[in-house]
């Protein structure tokens, strides 16, 4: 049934050339940016948000007057309007825009996989075609996914394309439940039929004890040059570059760990159980040393790969309290003691295991 399939977004950013002169699409991106700029001029004097037809009436045959295709001005004013509701949102001074990028309706582009090229349709009935620099397989991903629109930008001397795709997947029918719980050091992941038997246990190493080390050096650097390193262009080097490695080294897991959880997932067809995320931190302890590994906890970048490699694939996935699922005896419910270096027992009913494994078992049954 059409109710029940899921619609996946992505989005492919590559950086363009076009095929010979530039100067059109730079006139045409300066126009456009003028453009909003003047429907926001005019937004910001009114009291009222306008609602589509009335934004229509007034700014349609003057935009259409500069040059521009049909959809190219519905794009403008709706853009403009909700750069307005922004800044009044935020009760911010009218914006000033200076940035050049432009959003296009489907209608005014075409996107050819097989070329690797991209032809816009700009003002006065110009056309420009780009080159899109990326590779064969990375662009063949969206072989069967529909696209419905693009953002073009200029930046720093060079034009990056913004294109937006969408499918709609099944939803596979759930024989499984899998349950992860993460820690600092590891992320356990575990299988259970829908009866309860353990089918699958997993664990994999994070990488965040050396993602701790970065931002180590970058508090002893900030904290030798408390005053100056601000002002320094070869410290603030240094500080940036220990950043790129903790973003680095924080989304290449984050992505490998999450494509193979999916794939393990929809190997058994299960229903994916994680933690919520903003009950772990309300839940945690609040001493000195804990507050800094939660500044780096990138369990966010984790979950967000698993939810979306997962849904791309038509599983379901689902967020659950996570408060006492490393301290409760999964037997009886009694409070675990710790016996050992991350092993629990219950003085109630003698159960003993490790906490991370107690921990799944606990996500599980907070399902069934």
């Amino acid at each position: 049934m059409k109710g029940e399939q899921l619609i996946v977004v992505e989005t492919l950013r590559v950086r363009a050339v076009p095929e010979g002169s530039c100067d059109q699409l730079l006139d045409f991106l300066k126009l456009y940016r003028d453009a909003v700029q003047l429907v926001v001029n005019e937004l910001w004097n009114l009291n009222n948000k306008l609602s589509k037809k009335k934004l229509h009436e007034a700014f349609y045959d003057k935009l259409r007057r500069l040059g521009f295709r049909a959809h190219h001005v519905k794009e403008i004013y709706m853009h403009a309007q909700s750069i307005v509701e922004s800044a009044r949102a935020d009760s911010g001074r009218k914006p000033v825009l200076r940035r050049l990028s432009a959003k296009m309706d489907r209608y005014d582009y075409k996107l050819d996989l097989d070329t690797i090229t991209l032809t816009l349709k700009l003002h006065r009935n110009y056309e420009i075609k780009l080159k899109l620099l990326t590779s064969r397989e990375r662009i063949e991903k969206y072989r069967s996914w529909s696209n419905y629109e693009l953002v073009v930008k200029y930046e720093d001397g060079e034009f990056w394309v913004l294109v937006y795709f969408k499918k709609t997947v099944k939803p596979v029918k759930p024989r499984t439940v899998m349950t992860i719980d993460m820690n600092f050091d590891n992320l356990t992941l575990a299988v259970f039929t829908l009866n309860g038997r353990l089918v699958k246990l997993k664990r994999f190493k994070t990488p965040l004890r050396k993602i701790l080390t970065h931002r180590i050096w970058i508090e002893r650097i900030q904290k030798r040059y408390n005053r100056s390193w601000k002002f320094i262009k070869g410290i603030r080097r240094a500080i940036a570059k220990h950043g790129e490695k903790i973003k680095s080294i924080s989304w290449d897991y984050a992505h490998k760990i999450g494509d193979l959880i999916a794939e393990f997932a929809l190997k058994h067809n299960s229903i994916v159980i994680l933690e919520e995320l903003n009950k772990l931190r309300n839940n945690a302890v609040k001493n000195r040393e804990f507050n800094k590994k939660l500044t780096l906890w990138f369990y966010y970048k984790i979950q967000f790969c698993v939810e979306y490699e997962a849904k791309e694939k038509g599983l379901k996935t689902i967020e659950v309290n996570p408060r006492g699922t490393s301290t409760t005896c999964p037997r009886c419910g009694s409070r675990l003691v710790g016996n050992g270096y991350r092993t629990l027992e219950c003085k109630n009913c003698n159960f003993a295991g490790d906490r991370d494994v107690a921990a799944t078992i606990n996500l599980y049954k907070e399902v069934h």
